[in-house]
């Protein structure tokens, strides 16, 4: 008896097409180790729901820019330019960023420290793109468990509401801390530029959203500050 190897972790299809690896992080992203093997995401999964979510979160400010300044290719071998709301990138040559700003006063030298550089998004951060977001990170994870654990363990039904939630079947809430004087409702973003004691540079973005916080325990979600309460700086909002 012939055993069938091809199930989806998603919809749990047994008879689409298998024709492509799943790579766990978005491709674009420079990943290139971690992945799920030929059988465990279905085409249709693939190249539909799975990219739009992979899509979402590559065009995240904050991942773009990033992308933008490390270099890191497509695909297709092109490296991202941001048009943001202050701020553009362009690359005349290769393995050379330039950054436009539309004032001085988005970028504060430390010297040798390093510099802070303020940039804002040009894309309302609302409950839609919240949500695509929470679902693409959501995915990761899931893939996550099945590269650790295996097809069988994550096609229990106690993933049955995880799966749900990333193909787009059933809505959720969450929760964002936000600041609390930020009156635009575009992502706002400070870039430093750091060295470490020994020298070396290292990046570190400070979001003015802070903190995404996804939750379907009922329990856990008792715990929660309330939408509306206030702490020093921040709001919680929840969507």
């Amino acid at each position: 008896m012939e055993v069938n190897h091809n199930q989806c972790i998603f919809c749990k299809s047994t008879t689409n097409t298998f024709e492509s690896i799943e790579h766990i992080f978005p491709e674009s992203l420079g990943s290139k180790e971690k992945f799920l093997d030929k059988g465990f995401v279905c085409d249709d999964c693939n190249h539909t729901t799975l990219s739009k979510l992979d899509e979402e979160l590559l065009n995240f400010e904050g991942i773009k820019f990033m992308r933008a300044i490390y270099g890191i290719e497509s695909k297709k071998g092109r490296i991202p330019v941001c048009d943001f709301f202050n701020l553009k990138t362009e690359n005349p040559e290769k393995g050379c960023v330039r950054i436009n700003l539309q004032s001085k006063k988005q970028v504060r030298s430390h010297g040798d420290a390093g510099f802070d550089l303020y940039f804002k998004g040009n894309r309302k951060m609302d409950s839609v793109r919240l949500k695509l977001l929470a679902r693409a990170l959501y995915k990761i994870g899931y893939e996550l468990m099945c590269l650790d654990h295996g097809r069988d363990f994550i096609l229990s039904p106690r993933f049955n509401e995880i799966r749900d939630i990333i193909l787009g079947k059933k809505d959720f809430s969450g929760y964002i801390i936000i600041g609390s004087n930020e009156k635009t409702e575009n992502p706002q973003m400070k870039y430093y530029s750091l060295k470490d004691e020994h020298g070396k540079e290292f990046m570190v973005f400070d979001f003015v959203y802070l903190f995404v916080r996804f939750i379907f325990d009922m329990e856990r979600r008792e715990v929660l500050p309330k939408a509306g309460t206030k702490f020093n700086l921040m709001t919680v909002m929840k969507f």
